[in-house]
């Protein structure tokens, strides 16, 4: 019985795991660039999460300053915590015209943040910032030695483990301008993950107090009359 309890707790643990997983990649459902995470386990049933870099749809918006990257690679930005990444282009500029993410991170160029001084703002395919028919810069667009080098932190962006990999220039992506990665979270999918995890969860529920009856039942067994 002790056997049935524990394997059935466990299977609760992984599936609350996974619960938790999907509740979040369907938040992240709109969210520009958002990877989803990916739950496996280890021979001794440990948790182990990889990011899915898989690319998502590129979807038009119109606005000159959404950039889109077609390919490997990652915009770089500076954040207080130090450089960090993302595949998010939802862009936009500060009060000094720096080009900036939503929550305010500058933008890096080849010769540092991206400031667009010109009237008229055009990113090229190879990451060229032209303004006024001019090139001034382009997008420190880079790719890494081992993806598994990065890891997640909030607002879309990631982190580099200098002791695992390591930045790399990348020739095989472009920029599109006026468009913005989707994520690469399927909503149908992950609703029927969710569905199947919420199952599991009950049925193992369901094993685990079972379980505990029967083990009450053989202990009410043996007591002496």
């Amino acid at each position: 019985m002790l056997f049935e309890m524990t394997r059935s707790a466990q299977t609760s643990l992984r599936k609350e795991r996974q619960y938790e997983l999907t509740a979040n990649r369907l938040a992240n459902a709109n969210t520009s660039g958002f990877k989803k995470e990916i739950l496996s386990f280890d021979e001794t049933l440990n948790p182990i999460l990889t990011v899915d870099f898989t690319q998502g749809e590129l979807q038009k918006t119109g606005n000159p300053l959404d950039l889109a990257i077609n390919g490997k690679g990652f915009f770089k930005v500076n954040t207080p915590a130090g450089m960090r990444y993302t595949r998010d282009g939802n862009f936009t500029t500060d009060a000094t015209r720096r080009l900036v993410t939503q929550d305010g991170f500058p933008v890096m160029g080849k010769n540092g943040p991206i400031t667009l001084t010109g009237d008229e703002i055009f990113f090229g395919e190879s990451g060229e910032v032209i303004m006024d028919a001019m090139v001034f810069d382009a997008l420190d667009v880079v790719h890494f030695s081992d993806p598994k080098a990065l890891y997640r932190e909030g607002s879309n962006l990631f982190a580099l483990d200098p002791a695992k990999g390591r930045e790399i220039s990348t020739e095989e992506a472009t920029i599109v301008q006026g468009a913005l990665e989707g994520t690469n979270v399927s909503t149908v999918e992950e609703m029927t993950n969710l569905i199947a995890a919420n199952r599991m969860y009950e049925s193992a529920g369901k094993v685990m107090r079972s379980s505990d009856e029967n083990d009450a039942r053989a202990i009410s067994m043996g007591r002496p009359a």
